[in-house]
């Protein structure tokens, strides 16, 4: 058939990533629907529940790939992707979702999603290219996005979007919709049977690239829901949407929050509320906005804090004490003990290290 080729490393900072909230509802909801306590394995890793109620809020993909990880584990079910691919919705990809539907063929279709794909997520890269008589929806990552969780997890997630892509094109062609060929990274699934049951398709397992290959012929294939004017309508709604987001980014929030840090700290550690009100938003709003940046409060407050703890070692004023008030810590141990999860040492043997 096709030579698979290497996939290409993704273009976004590993660091700042993120994902719509409505994907990781689907997480959730799958979780739930196995028995689980979702939002405690949410908390447990970082994420605010409280931010599914917002529809265009985002999460950091490391911390929801390590939320993936723990649900699977929770659950004891390694194939959660096909799970999860029942809790979507056209409407987990926002205006997107709609404008795919509302394409012409799914050539069109396929354009669509990867042109608008940072709308999801902008973990990666979504593809499709002509190769010949046929066409190529190629998913490309960086690894290092996968963080704390497992492989497994990154499997997974590749499940739930390829089943989603594959129904919504079955349902959307017809009757005959028929695959060429589905690659995947994954290993082959010990419950190969019902894996490859859902997908309606046998994947060639552990390729190079996680790719859907269709025919020419199926790609031209007029869709049953076609509609010009629904999908230019949803699909300038979708650059709307990623063209506020782009600005939102260029606003180095985390930063003006790390410049705000540094006078405030010596006071004692501050609340996210007094942040948001020093920034003129709401808590919510800081949370969303941070999540936006692939961050969170409390990620920034211990980076500006082992930076500032840094700085002062350098300079070598002030006692280790005294840098510990400085950065808002009631007592010396816990800033011992927080520097020891930055640097693996003490502040005092850092210090030595370094000769100051």
């Amino acid at each position: 058939m096709h030579a698979a080729e290497p996939s290409p490393s993704s273009s976004f900072p590993a660091h700042r990533a993120t994902s719509l909230s409505t994907w990781v509802l689907a997480v959730k909801r799958a979780v739930e629907a196995k028995g689980v306590d979702a939002q405690a394995l949410m908390r447990e890793v970082g994420m605010d529940p409280a931010l599914l109620q917002d529809p265009l809020a985002r999460y950091p993909v490391r911390q929801t790939m390590v939320f993936w990880q723990r649900a699977i584990e929770a659950t004891g079910e390694p194939l959660l992707g096909l799970d999860v691919a029942r809790q979507i919705t056209p409407m987990t990809f926002h205006a997107l979702g709609y404008a795919g539907l509302a394409s012409q063929n799914l050539a069109e279709l396929f354009t669509r999603l990867s042109r608008y794909f940072r709308v999801v997520s902008d973990a990666g890269e979504l593809r499709f290219e002509r190769v010949g008589r046929a066409g190529r929806l190629r998913m490309s990552g960086d690894a290092r996005l996968v963080g704390q969780a497992d492989a497994q997890a990154a499997w997974n997630a590749v499940d739930a979007f390829m089943l989603v892509i594959l129904r919504a094109c079955g349902t959307l062609y017809g009757p005959g919709f028929r695959a060429l060929e589905l690659r995947l990274q994954r290993p082959r699934p010990d419950d190969h049977v019902r894996y490859e049951r859902a997908m309606r398709v046998v994947p060639i397992y552990g390729s190079e690239d996680n790719a859907l290959w269709l025919d020419e012929a199926v790609l031209a294939h007029p869709l049953t829901y076609a509609n010009a004017e629904l999908a230019r309508i949803n699909e300038e709604a979708a650059g709307r949407y990623l063209s506020q987001w782009q600005q939102d980014q260029a606003d180095d929030l985390p930063a003006r929050m790390r410049e705000w840090l540094r006078a405030r700290l010596p006071q004692g550690e501050p609340r996210q509320e007094d942040a948001a009100a020093h920034l003129g938003l709401t808590t919510r709003s800081l949370q969303r906005r941070l999540a936006d940046h692939g961050t969170t409060y409390r990620d920034v407050l211990q980076e500006a804090r082992q930076a500032m703890a840094l700085e002062h070692l350098r300079a070598g004023v002030y006692s280790v004490s005294e840098i510990a008030y400085l950065l808002g810590f009631a007592e010396l141990s816990a800033f011992t003990r927080a520097f020891r999860r930055w640097t693996g040492v003490t502040p005092s043997a850092w210090r030595d290290a370094s000769g100051v």
